[in-house]
């Protein structure tokens, strides 16, 4: 059998439910990034087809939020079993209530499928009755209505979440993110470096920006939760949370986290915070005149002689010295 053949027996039904209003950026992100696999490979690794979400069969083509048309190949209640269920949707979400669409996804669910929601699909998923207490990411300006609707379903603070085979993003280029761990997941490492390549060099970006990038990539294809934890270290600085609150947040628990750093970063979690913070520090002492004590409290130190018994030991030099060198 030859590569190609071989490629070919290998690829993944997907399919694109567009609820009318679902945000263009995201579902356009998702579709080119499986495209792009599909031209890197020579043969289509993922077989994705459109339906259309609104609940009038005879309705087409469904609207962005932006109002950009995009024309369907079928309605979602022709959705055949897929590997991956993509549920689009932006504005409305909330008030989207369809039983046909709610048996599909709980069918998805039930049967192990990928479940992804891209945007607002998160609350599309929760009135299906699939989402877990582990949680979930939709857009921030909609969280509010989504805790109100939803009390029992924490909102993740992070890129995407994943919770076993359902992963849901807040849109955007977090679309982008999403797809490349799928792609991971399903064909590699390699093959996910490959495309995001090819995203990059269409996009003007700083070197440290690309690192960071991929860093969060190679974090999230080793251990979901392990990349969710440190994107909420990196996003907690001046006031770190407990490890306890941490694993919380992302739905795992403290004996999970200290298994996973441990693995990965040859460190605990509270080390590994510290040290972000500490680097944090240095990085501010060298770009900026504000002083020490501003400093190590932006970083989350209680005193400046805290701080600078923790600088010295972690670089061997006091803060100051950085500061004049």
């Amino acid at each position: 059998m030859s590569s190609r053949q071989e490629a070919s027996a290998s690829s993944r039904r997907v399919g694109f439910i567009l609820m009318p209003g679902f945000a263009l950026t995201s579902f356009s992100l998702a579709v080119e990034a499986l495209s792009v696999v599909n031209y890197l490979s020579g043969c289509r690794r993922y077989d994705y087809t459109l339906y259309s979400g609104d609940p009038d069969p005879h309705r087409s083509p469904v609207f962005s939020s932006n109002g950009v048309p995009v024309q369907p190949a079928r309605h979602f209640t022709d959705c055949e079993p897929c590997d991956i269920l993509v549920v689009c949707a932006h504005r409305n979400a909330a008030r989207y209530d369809d039983a046909r669409l709610k048996a599909i996804l709980r069918r998805q669910n039930r049967h192990g499928g990928l479940l992804v929601a891209l945007s607002n699909g998160s609350l599309v998923l929760a009135r299906a009755g699939v989402l877990t207490p582990k949680g979930c990411t939709l857009v921030g300006e909609d969280m509010a209505v989504f805790e109100e609707l939803y009390p029992d379903i924490p909102v993740r603070q992070h890129l995407y979440t994943v919770d076993g085979n359902i992963l849901t993003c807040a849109g955007g280029m977090t679309a982008l993110d999403l797809f490349l761990f799928i792609i991971g997941r399903d064909f590699g490492a390699e093959t996910a470096n490959e495309v995001s390549h090819k995203f990059l060099q269409d996009r003007v970006r700083s070197p440290e920006e690309i690192q960071n990038a991929r860093r969060s990539l190679e974090r999230r294809m080793r251990s979901p939760f392990l990349g969710a934890a440190i994107e909420l270290m990196e996003a907690n600085l001046e006031t770190p949370l407990h490890i306890q609150a941490l694993a919380d947040e992302i739905g795992t628990t403290t004996r999970t986290l200290e298994h996973l750093f441990r693995r990965f970063e040859h460190s605990t979690p509270a080390r590994y915070y510290l040290d972000l913070r500490l680097e944090c520090a240095r990085r501010m002492l060298q770009e900026s005149h504000l002083p020490i004590s501003t400093i190590a409290l932006a970083t989350g130190f209680s005193s400046q002689s805290y701080f600078s018994r923790r600088f010295r030991e972690h670089f061997g030099v006091p803060p100051r010295e950085v500061r004049t060198s």
